[in-house]
């Protein structure tokens, strides 16, 4: 199994397909395996890289290194040790904000950015009254209770049951201190990490939003005003999808994300 070292610690990651290179990054429901209903497609046009954040899947590390300074490296390791110059970014949730850090800072590795389902960090109202609701009515939630839609959850036991888990696999499921783990998670929307929403013009690539329009912890409202600020850019809203759009509508997602990555990608 292909492992880069990044601080220290090893960081788990696989690449398959042929073509210009995506780096999708996962949400902090999930590790690399939750893109299994995209790999098949996007592996056809493109050479795609998945990788288990730090403290999540096979990449393990302390809480203490839940910071997005890390995650940023471990990512650009990743890029590095596979000859990666310039890639697209498609981040879920906590990939989203890692993603977003990656088209701020180091805007030369990246040929565009698809953000999904992500606050990316932006101080903005209604996100933080989302996760302020989060934490203090849906502790006794399960975690594809937390992220997918009522319809889904109804409609696809199964693949719920999946999401479910995939996410076992993660420390937070078996080897973290439940409060400590939340307060992680908590703590990447605390004020040191908040970005302002300006800051968000400084996108230079292409650049998608794509959001459930049942979303609970990032309304369409919040996805709307990133794409305002960022010049060029699109906006799709996959009706009836909750924060995990990606996985609760796949032939949506896949079919508008790839239309927009073979509008952009590098010849």
């Amino acid at each position: 199994m292909p492992f880069v070292v990044s601080h220290g610690r090893k960081i788990y990651y696989e690449r398959q397909g042929q073509g210009p290179a995506l780096l999708f990054c996962h949400g902090a429901g999930s590790n690399a395996a939750t893109w299994w209903q995209q790999l098949p497609r996007f592996a056809r046009a493109f050479s795609c890289i998945t990788m288990d954040l730090r403290c999540f899947g096979r990449s393990l590390a302390p809480l203490e290194e839940f910071e997005f300074s890390l995650f940023v490296d471990d990512a650009l390791a990743v890029l590095d040790a596979e000859g990666v110059g310039r890639t697209a970014v498609i981040g879920q949730s906590l990939g989203g904000m890692v993603g977003v850090r990656l088209a701020l800072q180091h805007a030369d590795r990246l040929w565009a950015f698809v953000a999904c389902d992500t606050s990316l960090t932006v101080d903005h109202p209604a996100l933080l009254e989302a996760m302020a609701r989060r934490v203090t009515r849906v502790q006794a939630l399960t975690v594809e209770q937390r992220s997918l839609g009522r319809w889904f959850i109804e409609q696809h036991p199964e693949r719920a049951a999946l999401y479910a888990q995939i996410n076992h696999f993660n420390p937070s499921a078996h080897a973290f201190d439940s409060e400590a783990w939340g307060a992680a998670v908590t703590g990447l929307m605390a004020p040191r990490n908040l970005l302002p929403l300006e800051a968000l013009a400084g996108i230079a690539c292409p650049t998608l939003f794509v959001v459930g329009s049942e979303d609970p912890l990032v309304p369409v409202e919040a996805m709307q005003a990133f794409a305002q600020q960022v010049q060029g850019s699109t906006l799709h809203v996959v009706e009836g999808a909750g924060h995990s759009a990606y996985f609760e509508k796949p032939e949506e997602f896949n079919e508008n994300v790839l239309a927009f990555l073979k509008r952009h990608c590098p010849a």
